[in-house]
């Protein structure tokens, strides 16, 4: 019965109200550029604003022949995901013959994935999207809808009153007799008990609907919260901590993502300057990092980790520093500045006026010195290329990758044994392409990563969305 009541209240939170979601932050969408056997697939999934609800999907082939493609949802992992329930048919959009829609209820809150399967010419093929859900928030009514919701229950609770006392007034004449004194009396003591008994209805309701909504508030999406400590050696140190959501999580089940545990990166209030870094594990939900040279200043930090399930957060923060003339970078670390000169340079192919909840292919050229396109790119963790959209007031962070943006630890989950991702490996052109939608409205800056002779090079562009 508990578990009916807070199903109700989500429900009327999804029909009601709408915010934006994140595992990225404020980026709640999922997209995803890969191969469903012999067909290029470009999946969008908008998760719903609050658990049970309605996920949007969108499926865009890249090439004719495609006669069906049907969708389902199943856990991540789990005995769940082999267990798939009877898919349903994606519709084909009467302005787009590639475009295939359709419309998913996603029960639980965690890690889950949508089953794309698609017929056609070519024969068959799957394609599996990593979809984290998180319910995201109860919002309060607006004032016009409690105004009108209280009119009816004004006339709704003032009609079972007249209702009830016409009844006990009115039941016993007989044809042609007129109300007594008697008749009168019955009428106005059974509406006094009628509206006695409206009133302890709605105040046990409104107790009621007080306390499943503090449980849905329970049940919405917590993320997880960093403690950074500067060390006196110049150590970022990072600690993560559970704020208590549906349960405990874990804080030793994280798994590598491009071959780390976690990708951390560091701007600076102007977005002119960025680090992209990979502490290390030292215990348990804790990590370390020894800082590169780093001026003076107060820094925003957005870390991404992917646990065990699938289930991908980003993590956020704060470092106040004082000039520190830390340890060269290493590894896959890198840093850029708007000061920086290159013999690379990064130029973006763009499309024209960028509009929110659009899927846009975001284009980028490698040139050299001369303004011809490179031909010597290496792999940068596995990819031709890494992105970071993030919007100027902080509001939306994501961490992109030409396949899309789930973490490719979360892919390699949904499809074991498949290489969902080979089409980003081969060879490195010297174009590199992400595939994404802004969430909302503003001004964004994006931040390019590709690998050249050993060598992270960096652009960064700025983006109005109208």
């Amino acid at each position: 019965m508990r578990g009916r009541a807070i199903i109700a209240v989500a429900l009327f939170v999804a029909l009601f109200f709408h915010a934006p979601l994140a595992a990225h932050i404020g980026s709640p969408d999922v997209f995803l550029d890969g191969l469903a056997g012999p067909y290029r697939l470009l999946v969008t999934i908008r998760p719903p604003i609050a658990i049970p609800g309605v996920a949007d999907v969108e499926v865009l082939t890249t090439t004719d022949g495609v006669r069906d493609v049907h969708i389902v949802p199943l856990p991540l992992a789990g005995l769940g995901a082999k267990f798939a329930p009877v898919p349903d048919r994606a519709a084909r959009s009467s302005d787009d013959p590639k475009l295939f829609t359709g419309h998913l209820w996603l029960m639980t809150a965690g890690a889950w994935q949508v089953r794309v399967s698609v017929a056609g010419d070519k024969g068959e093929g799957m394609l599996s999207v990593p979809v984290p859900t998180l319910p995201q928030q109860t919002l309060a009514m607006t004032t016009v809808r409690r105004a009108m919701l209280s009119v009816f229950m004004f006339l709704l609770a003032a009609g079972f009153v007249a209702i009830v006392s016409a009844i006990a007034r009115e039941a016993k004449l007989g044809a042609g007799e007129t109300l007594d004194r008697r008749a009168k009396r019955r009428g106005r003591i059974a509406g006094s008990v009628a509206t006695v008994v409206i009133a302890g209805v709605l105040y046990l309701g409104n107790l009621w609907w007080g306390v499943e909504a503090t449980a849905y508030d329970r049940y919405v999406y917590k993320p997880l919260l960093a403690t950074p400590t500067l060390l006196a050696n110049g150590t970022l140190r990072l600690d993560l901590h559970d704020p208590g959501w549906i349960g405990s999580r874990r804080m030793d089940d994280f798994i590598t993502d491009h071959g780390h545990l976690m990708h951390l990166f560091v701007l600076s209030p102007d977005l002119d300057r960025l680090w992209h870094l990979h502490p290390d594990e030292v215990a348990a939900g804790r990590f370390e990092q020894r800082l590169p040279n780093l001026p003076a200043g107060k820094y925003d930090i957005f870390a991404d980790v992917v646990h065990a399930t699938g289930l991908p957060e980003t993590v956020t923060g704060e470092l106040d520093t004082p000039a520190l003339g830390g340890v060269p970078l290493s590894g896959d670390d890198s840093a850029w500045s708007s000061t920086d000169t290159s013999d690379t340079k990064i130029v973006w192919v763009q499309n024209g006026v960028l509009h929110p909840k659009h899927l846009e292919m975001f284009t980028f050229r490698v040139e050299d010195q001369s303004g011809k396109p490179v031909q010597d790119l290496e792999l940068y963790m596995g990819m031709p290329g890494h992105a970071v959209f993030v919007r100027r007031d902080r509001k939306v962070f994501a961490h992109v990758h030409p396949s899309g943006s789930a973490p490719m630890a979360a892919i390699d989950l949904a499809m074991p044994g498949a290489n969902a991702h080979a089409q980003h490996q081969m060879g490195t052109p010297s174009t590199v392409t992400f595939p994404y939608g802004f969430p909302e409205s503003g001004q964004y800056r994006i931040f390019v990563q590709v690998k050249r002779a050993g060598s992270v090079i960096t652009g960064a562009f700025d983006a109005l969305v109208k």
